[in-house]
């Protein structure tokens, strides 16, 4: 048996391909980052070949490595590396760590046949009732293209002095854009009053807040599109972002425009996981709660879940790694993230927002079926939320109070 370890979308899919022409009998499991590699060692100890990414972020390839050949139920199991590291050091740390072959990036298919045949040669065949979790959704899944209305928008706002009349004129060739973000325009979040067109849009949000508006506008038509968005889908998605906006503007005003659009999409994988996988809506209930447990329900059944392959999908369309972040954590009861990277206090205030909306939702019966926590329940669970937003158990009694009349203003209908 073999597993995989990355967090590329590019290089899963090359390993998978190569695999299946070549190996086909072999089953292999994929997993996201090496935390989760190594939870899987633990639980598995049937591994006869480990594949591993290292990358700046999200899988320490070398870290792994020195964990697996000090345990000394997977010492002797063959480990491959790949990365993009080139130099002496990091050569020299794998090697003594005693890494059996070092991939160099770009992966292509005439490397793979050099580098792993060997080892994959030597991996047995498993009996067919071994398999029923070979498929990981990641390379079955329909990962949705970034629109182009996303794409020429973004590209103008890259321009030294970007022009409105042009990006204006992008979104009106797609009506339907266009008409679902005058809707969300008008969303009391955004206290914008009436917003009939466009350009009111645009002139009312600001370039940022509008920005964000069309990002979310394009993405629930790529859902609609990839997966089923059910009516209770969408009606949790638009509670949650009110809520996370709600939120952000008492605490963090600076945030408000992110905040809203991680409440409309961190979900976003759900509808996906509902067309590809028909006992799904067994549990999309939960999914939708913030239920910490929903994830390993998720990796049992389907070898991933939705928190990862949601955050893959905002990886795949280079919106910013803030809300790869908090979707990939946003059923968690912490956030592991490093003073000094890049947005580390937009990171955690998103993260707690969200945690925090979430509950408000679930307690008004937005956010699926899972048991409504007491405030002092989640206080005392969730206390990093509260640190991060510097509130206090009084203060989401206030939050809670105040979201009911908000949550009755919004409009549903999809």
């Amino acid at each position: 048996m073999l597993l995989i370890i990355s967090h590329s979308m590019t290089i899963i899919k090359v390993i998978e391909s190569y695999l299946k022409s070549s190996f086909p009998h072999i089953v292999f499991d994929i997993v996201y980052n090496d935390t989760e590699a190594f939870k899987k060692l633990q639980e598995n100890r049937t591994y006869e070949l480990i594949i591993s990414d290292w990358d700046y972020e999200y899988v320490d390839g070398h870290k792994l490595l020195v964990k697996v050949r000090q345990d000394k139920m997977t010492a002797s199991v063959p480990f491959i590396i790949i990365t993009q590291r080139r130099d002496r050091e990091s050569i020299m740390v794998c090697l003594n760590a005693s890494v059996t072959e070092y991939i160099m990036k770009p992966v292509e298919n005439h490397v793979l046949e050099q580098k792993l045949k060997p080892y994959l040669e030597k991996v047995r065949a498993k009996a067919p009732e071994d398999s029923k979790k070979q498929q990981a959704p990641i390379t079955t899944l329909k990962i949705p293209p970034c629109p182009a209305v996303v794409t020429e928008l973004y590209s103008e706002l890259k321009k030294p002095k970007p022009s409105l009349t042009k990006m204006i004129e992008q979104i009106k060739k797609d009506v339907s854009v266009a008409a679902l973000l005058i809707k969300l325009a008008n969303s009391p979040v955004y206290a914008s009053g009436k917003v009939d067109s466009v350009e009111r849009a645009l002139n009312i949000l600001g370039l940022n807040a509008f920005s964000s508006m069309v990002l979310s506008v394009a993405l629930q038509g790529s859902l609609r599109e990839a997966g089923i968005v059910s009516e209770k889908f969408w009606k949790h998605s638009l509670a949650c972002a009110t809520i996370c906006g709600y939120i952000a503007r008492k605490q963090a005003p600076q945030y408000v425009d992110s905040s809203y659009l991680i409440g409309l999409f961190h979900d976003c994988a759900i509808p996906l996981f509902l067309k590809k996988f028909g006992d799904y809506e067994d549990i999309a209930d939960l999914s939708m709660s913030g239920a910490i447990e929903v994830i390993e329900q998720e990796e049992q059944r389907y070898n991933s879940n939705h928190a990862d392959i949601g955050s893959l999908i905002v990886k795949t369309w280079g919106i910013g790694d803030k809300y790869f972040k908090v979707i990939r954590n946003h059923h968690s009861i912490g956030i592991d993230i490093a003073h000094g990277t890049p947005n580390y206090e937009e990171v955690r205030s998103l993260w707690a927002i969200l945690t925090l909306a979430e509950h408000i939702c679930l307690s008004y019966g937005y956010s699926g079926t899972a048991p409504v926590q007491t405030d002092e329940s989640f206080a005392s669970i969730h206390e990093k939320v509260l640190a991060d937003l510097h509130v206090d158990l009084l203060d989401i009694k206030d939050f809670k109070e105040d979201a009911y009349n908000v949550l009755e203003s919004i409009s549903y209908d999809l």
